[in-house]
């Protein structure tokens, strides 16, 4: 991600800082899209212990 200059932000009618938002938005958007795939790995995860334990009687 390009660091701007605050003179760079406001000018040409804030159109870079509209596309910086826009750049920060996806990159945000990415993160909690990677970690929901992690949170549905352990949770598969989890799943299959539970089922092992289960077939094995429990407690």
């Amino acid at each position: 991600m390009k660091k701007l200059h605050t003179t760079d932000i406001v000018a040409g009618d804030g159109q870079i800082m509209r596309q910086q938002m826009v750049e920060n938005f996806e990159a945000i958007e990415q993160a909690i899209n990677d970690i929901y795939g992690k949170i549905d790995k352990i949770n598969e995860k989890l799943k299959k212990q539970d089922d092992i334990y289960n077939v094995g009687g429990g407690m």
